[in-house]
């Protein structure tokens, strides 16, 4: 508001008449100024943080910096007209600039420090992911908005593709690097003949032939073929070695201005790895230091001690019941890199990379169960690298010097990542395991088959897996009876899945544990257990305490009726839902709401009879477990219960609670350990005269964003 003006009223003059012609280059200037003005209005609606003045700018810090990021569609590559919110975590960082740029990208201009992004887009799924600033020059970064509507146009050229037996279908999207506009007129050509142009959206199609001796073989490598993408005014592409599959696989190509072409290698690195010197994994000798002290740091924290009970019994406990351990939201992948030194970033919805990425691992024409469980590794892999990344600006890098990623997808190694959506490997039922895998651990090297090995302790003999000098004990492995060792020797056989799945029937479950935890024989490094494996539920003798069928039950409290809930407000409700729903027809539906009157976490204790312990079934303390079926497309979440046992209320350990799936969760009431004290006169164990549940329990840190969970099956096992 501007100062009132004191100064006297000057003399009224009769004004001069201006001529017409300036009074209409005057309308023409302010409506191009205003013009402007809505133009820049619009641009900078979807950033959260407006732009400093000038003289703001001028006194920026010398050590801030600009990250761009630009946001595509993860199924088509297409730029997305996002909204981008940065929140600075600590007293030293500081937004100081957030604009969009002619390209569409956004920059922001960051003081050095913590953030943590929101990027959201309308018709997708809303991401969320951190960058940390410090003195060097932040990487472009690329994030990819997974469609809210899963997109079946991958599947739908999967069954074209299947009707022919011998046909692989390629599509793709093309694009300018520079603008992100769609590539229309390119001619697409395949080493076979077939071609084809790029339309208005740059989309093409083609198909191509598999060798009629290949079609059938589980043991060959698959047949290759190159493709050739040339455009107008642009720098032309040769994709060499892109393997012939009966399937459909869908590329995402961004075409550089200029002339001359550029050669790409595009063989699997099953392929690739027998043509090099170091035929397992390519890296530098600082590269392959720092996997062999990823490897032993995770010996240290987690090898199996059978004279330790502690150790013997948590393996036993992880065999029996799956844990429940939190499973990333997002990834950020390192890219254009040369061992794991990377030039860029992409970050990706979490199970969207496993499933975009375990085609580079595992031959996508394999058997389903062994790409099945080829996607429990993979995911574990990268799910430690978050716990555990690489440095500052990337989780994971995209090379083999940690696994090979890139944004193709093919629909079988998608549907394998679906199938086996969330779970993972663990050793303490906490946290990801470092699940190892390589190409062909059979513990013996022949000296005539050309192969690499890096394992350094072959003592297992043939036909047996491991690495005893390295924490993992031998295996008896015999589908690789035969076979040259090609690989480390540590974790999963790549082909070996593929052995015990096409030529022995096995699942993956059975695949996984037979190489992670020798099928429940553990020992050494060989100690990993499936999680959040909702297969296989709360088994016989449950009685079902709520089912929600016929309405709320006994949850018939608001979330915010305890005195013990923080962090939501009023507006947080339960609900009964049958749109969602495990088993039957309906199940509880509960919505979070952040209060913005507080910044606490969220602790949102769910009453079960309204508070009132007499108003819940009487629970058989010994040998009982008292569990639920949940679901949530959140991320972050964790569950407990509170029981009531006369002398007070118990709180049960918190167990995370994995995304986009339906998991059961389970608490022993005999399992002091599994107990904590927390009113009234409790002592952390279930041991009063009478036992009822009181309230499940739901926690996570503060988020603007509505949660929606659901609940389905509350009961006991006895």
């Amino acid at each position: 508001m501007s100062e009132p003006n004191d100064s006297p009223a000057p003399k009224h003059r009769r004004p001069r008449r201006a001529p017409t012609w300036l009074a209409i280059l005057a309308l023409l200037i302010a409506g191009a100024v205003f013009a402007q003005w809505l133009r820049t209005a619009r641009g900078n609606a979807s950033t959260a943080v407006a732009a400093p003045s000038a003289a703001a700018r001028s006194a920026a810090n010398a050590g801030d910096r600009h990250l761009p990021i630009r946001v595509r569609d993860s199924v088509s590559g297409r730029i997305l007209d996002s909204n981008l919110t940065v929140h600075a975590r600590g007293a030293s960082a500081h937004v100081q600039d957030l604009r969009t740029a002619a390209s569409g990208e956004r920059i922001a201009t960051l003081a050095p420090g913590e953030y943590e992004l929101v990027i959201g887009a309308a018709g997708y799924q809303s991401l969320t992911t951190h960058t940390r600033i410090d003195a060097a020059q932040p990487l472009p970064t690329t994030v990819w908005l997974t469609p809210a509507a899963p997109s079946d146009a991958l599947d739908l050229l999967a069954l074209k593709a299947a009707a022919c037996a011998r046909c692989a279908i390629v599509s793709g999207h093309l694009y300018d690097r520079a603008s992100g506009r769609p590539l229309a007129g390119a001619q697409v050509r395949s080493s076979q003949g077939a071609r084809t142009t790029s339309d208005r959206e740059g989309y093409f199609e083609l198909s191509a032939t598999l060798p009629r001796a290949l079609a059938s073989d589980s043991e060959a490598l698959p047949a290759t073929f190159d493709l050739s993408i040339e455009h107008a005014g642009y720098r032309g592409q040769r994709l060499s070695g892109l393997a012939l599959l009966n399937d459909s696989r869908h590329l995402i190509l961004d075409l550089d201005r200029g002339d001359g072409l550029i050669a790409m290698d595009r063989r699997h690195v099953q392929q690739r790895a027998r043509q090099r010197e170091d035929q397992q994994r390519p890296q530098s000798p600082e590269d392959a230091l720092r996997g062999q002290a990823d490897a032993a740091a995770s010996a240290d924290e987690a090898g199996l001690d059978p004279a330790r009970p502690q150790s013997v019994a948590l393996a036993q406990r992880l065999a029996a019941q799956a844990a429940s351990v939190a499973v990333p939201a997002s990834i950020r992948v390192g890219t254009n890199c040369s061992g794991r030194s990377c030039t860029a970033v992409s970050v990706y919805n979490f199970e969207d990379y496993v499933g975009r990425g375990l085609d580079e691992e595992w031959i996508p024409s394999w058997n389903p169960q062994s790409l099945a469980a080829g996607a429990v590794a993979y995911r574990s892999y990268a799910a430690y690298y978050v716990a555990h990344p690489v440095n500052s600006r990337y989780d994971i890098c995209s090379s083999t010097s940690c696994q090979a990623f890139n944004a193709d997808s093919v629909a079988a190694t998608v549907a394998a990542a679906a199938a086996t959506r969330g779970v993972l490997l663990t050793r303490d039922g906490q946290n990801a395991a470092f699940s190892e895998y390589s190409s062909e651990n059979n513990a013996w090297d022949d000296p005539g088959d050309g192969l690499s090995c890096v394992n350094n302790d072959l003592s297992c003999g043939n036909g047996n897996n491991g690495s005893p000098r390295n924490g993992w004990p031998c295996l008896s492995d015999d589908v690789g009876r035969g076979r040259g060792c090609f690989g480390h020797g540590r974790g999963m056989s790549q082909w070996g899945t593929q052995r015990w799945a096409a030529n022995n029937g096995r699942d993956w479950r059975w695949i996984a544990n037979h190489y992670f935890n020798a099928n429940n024989n553990p020992g050494g490094q060989r100690n990993a257990f499936l999680a959040n494996d909702g297969g296989g539920g709360p088994g016989g003798g449950a009685v079902v305490l709520d089912d929600f069928e016929g309405g709320v039950g006994r949850f018939a409290s608001a979330p915010t009726l305890s005195g013990s809930t923080a962090g939501i407000s009023t507006a947080s409700l339960a609900q009964h839902d049958c749109a969602t729903r495990k088993n039957g027809v309906c199940s509880l539906r509960v919505l979070l709401k952040d209060d913005p009157a507080v910044t606490t976490a969220w602790s949102v204790r769910l009453l079960s009879g309204g508070g009132t312990p007499a108003n819940n079934v009487e629970l058989i303390r010994d040998g009982g477990k008292v569990g639920f079926w949940i679901y949530t497309g959140a991320s972050g979440l964790r569950a407990s219960l509170s029981i009531d046992d006369s002398d007070g209320t118990e709180r049960a350990i918190e167990r995370a609670i994995p995304t986009g799936q339906w998991t059961y969760l389970e608490w022993s009431l005999d399992d002091a350990a599994q107990w904590n004290a927390w009113a009234g006169a409790s002592n952390g164990q279930i041991d009063g005269a009478g036992v009822r549940l009181d309230a499940v329990w739901f926690l996570r840190e503060q988020t603007s964003f509505d949660v929606n969970l659901y609940l389905d099956d509350v009961q006991i096992v006895h």
